[in-house]
C-alpha cells in the first residue's frame, strides 16, 4: 500500500495553530493572574510545546526520505525550527513567572501577551495563505503587519523596561522582571522570524 504524502503546509499550519494556542493560554492567564496557578498554566503550556516538538520531527523524519519537498529543503528545516522557537518563547515566559515567583504583575504585562496573541494569530492567518496560494504580494502583506506588530512591541520593550529601571525599587522585581521582558520581547522577535522566513521562501518560489 502507498504511503500517503505528507502535506507540508498542513504541518506548518498545525505547529502554528499550536503557538497560538499557548499565545492564548499566556494571554488568558495575565489578564487573570492568579499565582497561585502558575504551576498549572506552565504544565498547560509545556504540553503543547511537546505536542508542537513531536510534530515537529514527524516532519523532519519524512522530509529525511521525501524524494520531492514542495521546496528547498533547507528553508523546510530552517521554518519548523523556526516555528518551534516562538513555541519555546512562549513557554519560557511561563515557566519564568513561575520559577521567580511572581505574585503581582506589571501593568504593562497583559499590552504585551494582548500583542503576542494577536500577532499569533495574524501568523496564523499568514499560513492558511500560505498553504492556498503561492502568489508574493498577497503573503507579502502579511508579513509587513507581522512585521509592524514588531515594532510595537520593541517600542513597549523599550518603554517597559525604561519603566522598570525609573520606579521599581526593589533590586529584585528589577531582576526578575527584566528577564520576563527579555522572553516576552524574544516571542515577537519570533513572530517576525517566521514571517521573514516565509517571505524569503515565496519570493523563491515566484
Amino acid at each position: 500500500m502507498k504511503k500517503e504524502r505528507l502535506n507540508y503546509f498542513d504541518e506548518f499550519l498545525k505547529n502554528i495553530s499550536y503557538a497560538v494556542e499557548s499565545a492564548y493560554v499566556l494571554d488568558e492567564y495575565i489578564n487573570n493572574f492568579n499565582s497561585e496557578i502558575s504551576f498549572e498554566k506552565e504544565q498547560i503550556v509545556h504540553k503543547l510545546e511537546n505536542d508542537a516538538d513531536y510534530n515537529l520531527h514527524n516532519i523532519l523524519n519524512y522530509l529525511i526520505k521525501d524524494f520531492v519537498p514542495p521546496f528547498d529543503r533547507e528553508d523546510i528545516i530552517m521554518l519548523v525550527h523556526d516555528i518551534d522557537d516562538l513555541e519555546d518563547d512562549i513557554d519560557e515566559v511561563v515557566i519564568n513567572i513561575n520559577i521567580l515567583g511572581v505574585q503581582k504583575l506589571r501593568s504593562d504585562a497583559s499590552k504585551f501577551t494582548d500583542l503576542i496573541s494577536k500577532t499569533a494569530l495574524k501568523l496564523k492567518e499568514l499560513f492558511l495563505k500560505f498553504k492556498e496560494t503561492k502568489k508574493y504580494d498577497i503573503i507579502h502583506k502579511y508579513v509587513i503587519e507581522i512585521n509592524e506588530s514588531e515594532e510595537v512591541g520593541d517600542k513597549l520593550y523599550q518603554d517597559s523596561v525604561r519603566n522598570l529601571f525609573l520606579n521599581e525599587k526593589d533590586p529584585i522585581e528589577i531582576i526578575k522582571w527584566r528577564k520576563i521582558y527579555d522572553c516576552l520581547e524574544n516571542c515577537m522577535d519570533s513572530c517576525e522570524k517566521i514571517a521573514n522566513s516565509v517571505d524569503e521562501i515565496i519570493l523563491k518560489l515566484n
